[in-house]
């Protein structure tokens, strides 16, 4: 064998010697590749959960309050009327009472699913902002009913819904009231809008399952407490001059 053909030799087999010892290594190396995308990917999943939850409420699913701002300030910007719709239940605190919170927490899920599948066909959004309160956010067309389709989603909240609880199934009649408050594309901002529909709402639970419009003469009760059982939950006196009923927090 000649000399060159002798280091061909050595080298190949070097190479190949090489190949076979740093085999084990490249596995392991595509190996850790591969975790580490793994950990990246499943970051990314975190980090964009987080973002969503951050946004939405947890229990139903719903935009939050936070979001409900940003979409009606995207509006504001773009000066396109709003309406602005506070809904409250009716009688919540009975549901939980007799039932349970955790039947109490179906209902809720219930409604914001209506709520959800209502406000599509509007091209509007609906968001739980407390409790059993939630918030609608609808184009209001200017040759529109602006209070109608408020009307029809307290309609179909009003159909009966059937839940669990340890008893077995029961089936529940839910109510709501709404004020409504129509930003007009030029004045007036987020909180101004929900305050005008708190206002209203405070006047249309005083006959159960209503919505009213705000209107510039409405007030609030001076002494309404703005944390706890709230004055629009309240019935109005009865003929004894106290105030009836279940108050809803």
């Amino acid at each position: 064998m000649s000399i060159l053909a002798a280091l061909a030799a050595t080298a190949a087999f070097g190479f190949i010697v090489g190949r076979l010892s740093t085999r084990p290594g490249f596995r392991k190396l595509r190996s850790e590749n591969a975790h580490l995308r793994e950990l990246i990917d499943n970051l990314d999943i975190q980090l964009r959960l987080a973002t969503y939850m951050a946004g939405h409420d947890r229990l139903t699913g719903l935009p939050n309050r936070s979001s409900a701002a940003k979409v009606f300030l995207i509006r504001e910007m773009r000066g396109l009327p709003t309406v602005v719709a506070l809904i409250d239940l009716d009688r919540f605190k009975h549901t939980n009472d007799t039932y349970g919170h955790h039947v109490g927490d179906d209902l809720l899920r219930v409604i914001a699913e209506r709520l959800a599948q209502a406000v599509k066909s509007h091209g509007g959004t609906a968001a739980r902002l407390a409790g059993d309160e939630f918030l609608l956010l609808l184009p209001a067309d200017d040759d529109s009913d602006r209070v109608e389709p408020v009307a029809a989603i307290l309609d179909l909240l009003a159909e009966p819904a059937t839940l669990s609880t340890d008893d077995g199934e029961v089936v529940v009649h839910p109510e709501a009231s709404a004020g409504i408050a129509v930003y007009d594309g030029n004045y007036g901002t987020f909180d101004t809008m929900l305050h005008h529909a708190d206002v209203a709402l405070y006047h249309a639970k005083q006959q159960r399952g209503t919505h009213r419009a705000y209107e510039p003469h409405m007030r609030m009760p001076r002494n309404a407490r703005r944390h706890g059982p709230r004055w629009r939950d309240q019935r109005p006196a009865d003929s004894d001059g106290q105030f009836g009923g279940e108050v809803t927090a």
